[in-house]
């Protein structure tokens, strides 16, 4: 019988790394860039959420862990503050090393004057875990991560991070271990969550999420969290119509619909570069989805940037909540056609 259910285990774990080669936590391929006009993108706003108003030039990379216990530390420098807020950003599956993935999400964040903490979980295709089919080496690797960057920032010369400013950021496979670790981080010693941004969320099982926690009810209800499944995601898979966003967001009923949304980004063909709602909106690095674009800074930044604000100081959440002009625009193209704006819903699912 051991023999047997060592068997079964090996095919499960073959059928599991299939998925995620072939699915939604693969990095992306080569993306489409031509239009259908000329007309160009609209640049980064000079000021608000999302904008190129930074109060700090720079940012200092600090690293430090073994294999999956690995983590980076990212800090405002130029100035240097003594302390900041913190935010935690995860990244999806099919990173091993360094930080391209996320790097122009993190260089933004950190450079509007938060200190991040950037935990490298995973060293493998299939190591420390093999997706959902079992999530809690991943987890594990990610926690141990954040609380090593914690304890160096508590040494001498670092920013400080504010904990009562806490938010957290998951992309992918990292925003179902984001879902999970807000809602475990009582239990296991981790900041509480002030704001959540879990962007196109999937374990890279079959529909559903079954990597998440049931319940998720040990996220605060005062946190202010938006979930966005895109357009041409994990949503848009055969098979996949109740997995991402669709999943978590059912489970969240605790946390009222004010402090909350379900969004949508669509492809917008209209200028090039085309802007693309393949699943990786937020993605983008040296080597990883290029540069950033108009869908960073007037959607992911935007409103990553709101939620917290929304979150620390209750300014800004019309940016980041609710069905608002402000939340809904996403710019407009330089021949004056708007981009398609966001889907918002309080409930699931979203349909492209």
């Amino acid at each position: 019988m051991r023999e047997l259910h060592e068997r079964n285990r090996t095919l499960a774990l073959m059928v599991m790394l299939g998925v995620l080669v072939t699915g939604g936590c693969a990095p992306p391929g080569p993306r489409e860039t031509t239009g259908k006009t000329g007309s160009q993108q609209p640049a980064q706003p000079p000021s608000g959420p999302g904008g190129s108003d930074y109060p700090h030039a720079d940012m200092r990379v600090s690293s430090g862990g073994e294999g999956v216990y690995g983590w980076y530390v990212f800090e405002p420098i130029h100035p240097q503050p003594a302390s900041a807020p913190l935010a935690i950003i995860l990244h999806g599956y099919g990173e091993y090393a360094g930080y391209d993935m996320m790097y122009e999400l993190i260089r933004h964040t950190v450079r509007k004057g938060n200190v991040v903490i950037y935990p490298r979980w995973q060293t493998g295709l299939a190591f420390p875990c093999a997706g959902a089919f079992d999530i809690e080496p991943c987890m594990t690797s990610a926690r141990v991560g954040i609380q090593s960057g914690l304890e160096f920032l508590n040494g001498s010369g670092r920013v400080r991070p504010q904990l009562e400013r806490t938010s957290y950021f998951g992309f992918s496979f990292g925003g179902i271990l984001t879902a999970n670790l807000a809602n475990r981080h009582a239990s296991i010693g981790l900041p509480t969550p002030r704001a959540i941004f879990l962007e196109d969320p999937h374990d890279g099982g079959t529909d559903g999420e079954g990597g998440l926690d049931e319940p998720l009810d040990g996220i605060p209800a005062s946190v202010k969290l938006q979930c966005h499944a895109s357009e041409e995601g994990i949503i848009s898979e055969k098979g996949k119509a109740h997995s991402s966003c669709n999943a978590v967001f059912p489970k969240l009923g605790h946390i009222p619909d004010e402090n909350k949304d379900l969004v949508m980004i669509r492809t917008d063909r209209h200028g090039t570069p085309l802007l693309s709602s393949r699943h990786g909106v937020s993605a983008g690095g040296p080597g990883y989805g290029g540069p950033a674009d108009a869908y960073d800074w007037n959607f992911v930044w935007k409103v990553w940037d709101a939620l917290r604000s929304c979150a620390y100081d209750g300014t800004d959440c019309q940016y980041a909540l609710g069905d608002t002009p402000e939340h809904r625009s996403l710019g407009v193209w330089s021949d004056g056609q708007p981009l398609i704006p966001l889907v918002i819903q309080d409930a699931a699912p979203l349909r492209p």
